[in-house]
C-alpha cells in the first residue's frame, strides 16, 4: 500500500549527493568536491524520528581502525560524517534485531545525471540507487511496518545507517557502531544483489608498491626508468594471481591502479601499484593459526615474497627495493546455514517471493562482517541491488526488489519480536 511513498522516500536521497569523500573522481566530474553523507543521513534521522524512534548520530572516531585492531587506509576523516542510529523498545523481554545499510557511494565520474532520482520503468536511477540507498529506504519501509505493529512485540529493532563503506573506507561506520557497544541477537544487511540471502563473503587484502627508479632525461637515457622496473614487478604478481584462481576460484587479484611519471621527456623516479587480492576463510584460519590474527596475513606474505623474488633478479631492484604498504585487510566471515537468522531469513524471503531464495556467500566483501567479528551478532544480508550495474554509469534498483527486500525484512522481524 506504501509502494508511491517508498518510491518517493528513495527519489528524495538519491538525489541528495552523499559520494564518499575519498571516492577519487577526477576534476571536472560533477561532483569534484563530494559532500559526504552527512546532509542524507539528516534526511535519515528525520524519518527516523517521525516513526517514533530513539535516535543517535555520531562520527567514527579518528582511531577507529587501531582501537578495533584494523587494518584500514590511513589519515582517513569522518567529520560531518555521521553514522544514525534509530531505535524502538517494545514491551517485555525480547531480542534484539539490527537492520543496517550504508549510506556512501562510489563516485560518479563517467554519470550524465548521477543525482536524478528519476523513475522509468519501474526503475529508479543514480548513483546509490542499488548500492546501498534502496536497502536504506527498503530497511526503513520494514521498520515502519512493524512499528505499527508494535503491540504485538517484545525486543527492540535497531536502525543503523552508516557511513564509509566505499572506496577503501573497510567499513568504518560498521566498526565505529561495534566499538560503540551495538549488539544484537541477529541483524539484517540490505546491502546485496536481490533476491539472495548471504550469509558469509570472502576477505580482500589491498597492497600498494612502490617502486623507485632514477629520474634523468629521456633522450640521454641517464636514468632507471621506474614504470619500466614496475611492469616487471606487475608481470610476476600477475603471474601469481592467475595461480592463485586457477588453484581456488574466485580467489582474484586485480591491480587496480598503475601510476608513474610526470612527462614524456623525463625518466619516471617512482611508479605505484596498488591492488586488491581476494582471499577465503580457509586461509584467514591459516593466518590465525600461523600469526595469532584472524585475517589476510598469510595473503600478504606471500605477496611480499613474490615481489622480493623478482627483485633478487634485478640488480638495481635488489639494491632498491620496492615499497609494500598494506592498505587494508577487509576479513571474511561466514554464518552456519542452519543458524536461526539465516533459516528465518530464508523462509520470510520464500514466503514473499512464492520461490526459494538462492544462499550463497558472497564473493565480493561486505562491511556485515565487523557485526560477526566484532560484535558477535550473527548477520544475513537480503539487498535489492541490481547486481549488474552497481557503480556503473546507469545505476539503476528495481522497484519490486526493493518492495521485496522491506517485505521479507518486515516478516522477519514480525516473526522473530511478536510476543
Amino acid at each position: 500500500q506504501r509502494r508511491d511513498a517508498i518510491v518517493a522516500d528513495l527519489c528524495e536521497i538519491v538525489k541528495i549527493d552523499s559520494v564518499n569523500p575519498y571516492s577519487g573522481d577526477p576534476p571536472g566530474t560533477p561532483t569534484t568536491e563530494p559532500a559526504g553523507e552527512l546532509a542524507a543521513q539528516e534526511v535519515v534521522e528525520e524519518r527516523l524520528k517521525s516513526l517514533g524512534a530513539t535516535t543517535r548520530m555520531f562520527e567514527p572516531p579518528t582511531e577507529t581502525f587501531t582501537r578495533a585492531g584494523v587494518i584500514g587506509p590511513r589519515e582517513r576523516s569522518w567529520t560531518n560524517r555521521p553514522n544514525v542510529v534509530g531505535e524502538w523498545t517494545f514491551s517485555g523481554d525480547g531480542p534484539t534485531v539490527l537492520v543496517m545499510a550504508h549510506m556512501d557511494t562510489v563516485g560518479v565520474h563517467g554519470m550524465d545525471d548521477p543525482f536524478s532520482g528519476a523513475v522509468r520503468d519501474g526503475r529508479v536511477f543514480g548513483r546509490g540507487a542499488s548500492d546501498d540507498k534502496g536497502g536504506i529506504v527498503a530497511g526503513l519501509a520494514a521498520v515502519e511496518a512493524v512499528v505499527a505493529r508494535g503491540s504485538e512485540l517484545r525486543g527492540k529493532v535497531v536502525l543503523l545507517s552508516v557511513v564509509d563503506e566505499e572506496c577503501n573506507g573497510s567499513g568504518a561506520g560498521i566498526i565505529a557502531c561495534a566499538l560503540e557497544g551495538i549488539r544484537a541477537d541477529s541483524a539484517v544487511s540490505l546491502d546485496g544483489a536481490a533476491g539472495r540471502i548471504v550469509y558469509g563473503c570472502q576477505g580482500c587484502v589491498t597492497a600498494e608498491i612502490l617502486v623507485r627508479g632514477r629520474a634523468g632525461h629521456a633522450a640521454y637515457g641517464n636514468g632507471v626508468n621506474a614504470v619500466e622496473k614496475a611492469m616487471t614487478v606487475a608481470q610476476e604478481i600477475l603471474r601469481y594471481g592467475n595461480g592463485r584462481e586457477a588453484a581456488r576460484p574466485g580467489r582474484r587479484l586485480n591491480i587496480g591502479v598503475f601510476h608513474g611519471g610526470t612527462l614524456p621527456a623525463v625518466i619516471p623516479a617512482e611508479a605505484r601499484l596498488s591492488m586488491n587480492i581476494v582471499y577465503g576463510i580457509d586461509e584467514a584460519e591459516l593466518s590465525r593459526d600461523q600469526c595469532g590474527t584472524w585475517g589476510g596475513r598469510v595473503v600478504w606474505d606471500e605477496l611480499e615474497k613474490v615481489v622480493r623474488g623478482v627483485e633478487a633478479s634485478d640488480k638495481w631492484l635488489a639494491e632498491h627495493p620496492s615499497e609494500l604498504t598494506w592498505v587494508k585487510d577487509l576479513v571474511p566471515y561466514r554464518v552456519a546455514e542452519d543458524a536461526p537468522v539465516v533459516t528465518g531469513m530464508a523462509e520470510a524471503a520464500r514466503d514473499v517471493m512464492g520461490r526459494e531464495p538462492e544462499l550463497e556467500l558472497m564473493v565480493a566483501w561486505t562491511d556485515s562482517c565487523w557485526m560477526s567479528i566484532l560484535a558477535d551478532t550473527p548477520v544475513v544480508s537480503f539487498g535489492p541491488a541490481t547486481e549488474q550495474v552497481v557503480h556503473g554509469p546507469d545505476e539503476h534498483v528495481v522497484v519490486d526488489n526493493v518492495m521485496t527486500s522491506a517485505k521479507a525484512v518486515a516478516l522477519y522481524l514480525h516473526r522473530t519480536l511478536r510476543s
